[in-house]
């Protein structure tokens, strides 16, 4: 049966701790963050406008395609690799959090480089990690010493990933207009007073099931040559029409992996798919030789668009990268 478009994010499939809570870890929303979590969102720990962490957690993203003009990139003497970028926006870098602060790099995020050049022929291509940013600068000190400085130009392709913390299932806190504790399945951006406690599956050995579709351009099934690569997230299909990022109805996640962000369809190169957030273990429900018995349930037709996955963390704060 050809599957449907209808993702509900990354519901726990297996790991440490027995169904269906499974093991949690509480941390923390800030109060008068205004952008909602749903149930099955990726989240990453929150930064300030100079990449240093706040100790809160916010809705995940995908990577960031950063805009940097042709001389953006520079080295120093002092070992230091400096990309200079356009402040990225929800409007041009999608569901980056807005709230409580304007985006920066977080400290110890990945910056990936490919296609620069430089007039004297040195290499600024790689992948770097974030050492201090603001919200239109990344600094790594991993470059190693150049001198004299290089600066580029053409910058190529930059892009910035950064891990996530977990997956968020729920949370609790004292509702200002309901004056009592409010446990909920997600955080709709208001209405605390007070930080709110949110549980998060941080299990470095959790696997999770999750809807495929492409948010580049038509979609096709994720097949068992896919399985090994690591995947991103969205929430916006290509070819479906009205998505919204997460359901306010059920307060489910509507994020789905991003086919888009395996290494054929790249635009970043097959050495960025080692920093993506999940790692494809396999399809769902998949019976090898013969057709699954879950064949006729929503996305467990593994020959077609939309298909489910099996997933685990790859980068995330709580497990080294696994690669490909």
């Amino acid at each position: 049966m050809a599957n449907t478009f209808a993702p509900n994010g990354f519901q726990q499939y297996q790991g440490t701790g027995a169904t269906p809570s499974y093991e949690q870890t509480a941390m923390v929303i800030a109060s008068g963050n205004t952008t909602p979590i749903f149930l099955g969102d990726p989240v990453v720990m929150s930064a300030n406008t100079t990449g240093v962490g706040t100790g809160y957690i916010n809705q995940a993203y995908g990577p960031v395609a950063l805009t940097v003009g042709s001389t953006g990139i520079a080295t120093s003497s002092a070992g230091t690799l400096t990309v200079t970028f356009t402040a990225a926006t929800t409007s041009t870098s999608g569901n980056l959090p807005s709230s409580p602060n304007a985006w920066a790099p977080p400290v110890g995020s990945y910056i990936t480089i490919t296609g620069s050049t430089t007039s004297s022929g040195v290499n600024l291509n790689g992948t770097f990690q974030v050492t201090s940013s603001t919200t239109t600068t990344a600094v790594c000190n991993t470059y190693g010493l150049q001198t004299p400085s290089v600066t580029s130009n053409a910058s190529g392709t930059v892009t910035c990933y950064v891990p996530v913390a977990g997956v968020f299932v729920g949370c609790r806190y004292l509702s200002t207009s309901q004056k009592k504790v409010v446990w909920g399945n997600y955080w709709p951006g208001a209405d605390a007073t007070g930080d709110v406690t949110a549980y998060v599956i941080t299990d470095p050995n959790a696997q999770f099931i999750v809807q495929t579709a492409n948010s580049n351009t038509t979609a096709s099934a994720v097949g068992l040559a896919s399985v090994g690569q690591n995947i991103s997230f969205n929430y916006n299909d290509y070819t479906a029409t009205g998505e919204t990022n997460g359901n306010t109805a059920n307060g489910l996640s509507t994020f789905f992996a991003d086919q888009y962000s395996l290494i054929a369809n790249s635009s970043a190169g097959s050495a960025s798919n080692s920093f993506l957030p999940f790692r494809i273990i396999s399809l769902a429900n998949y019976t090898p030789g013969q057709t699954s018995p879950l064949v006729s349930i929503n996305g467990n037709d593994s020959t077609t668009a939309y298909n489910k996955i099996i997933v685990g963390f790859n980068n995330s704060m709580m497990k080294a990268l696994a690669g490909i």
